[in-house]
């Protein structure tokens, strides 16, 4: 069974101007399953992590065509404190979308993908870090 480390660094957000007021807000790089925010909030964040994902896959090496993947992630973060790990699954989907848009495999459905299964992960840069095993 081969496995994989791939490391997927946080996209670049640029910030954003609130209507009603008028000032600047600084959107976290996190898509969290709790936010509510506009699609037209989320789309560029989410495309960028769905590009960083296709980047990291080919800078790590990734194989094309495979049948069959687990992964498994850590959620790694820039702050210490109690979070639910769980709750950035929309990151998670966003960067697995992007191995598939590498051709890891053919889709990311049930048939060829097993998770993503998060994990909080250490103190550090924002970054998913994915274990990608090749299920036989």
């Amino acid at each position: 069974m081969r496995e994989w480390i791939v490391t997927v660094p946080a996209p670049v957000v640029k910030p954003v101007r609130k209507r009603k007021t008028g000032k600047m807000f600084q959107r976290s790089p996190w898509l969290n399953s709790n936010d509510r925010d506009h699609w037209r909030v989320v789309h560029p964040i989410r495309a960028g992590w769905r590009e960083n994902g296709a980047t990291a896959a080919a800078e790590a090496g990734l194989p094309q065509g495979l049948l069959k993947v687990r992964i498994d992630g850590l959620v790694v973060k820039e702050r210490q404190g109690r979070y639910d790990a769980m709750n950035f699954y929309n990151t998670a989907k966003a960067a697995v979308d992007g191995f598939v848009d590498f051709g890891l495999c053919p889709d990311d459905s049930n048939e060829f993908v097993e998770g993503p299964f998060l994990l909080p992960g250490e103190r550090g840069a924002a970054a998913l870090v994915f274990t990608i095993r090749e299920i036989p």
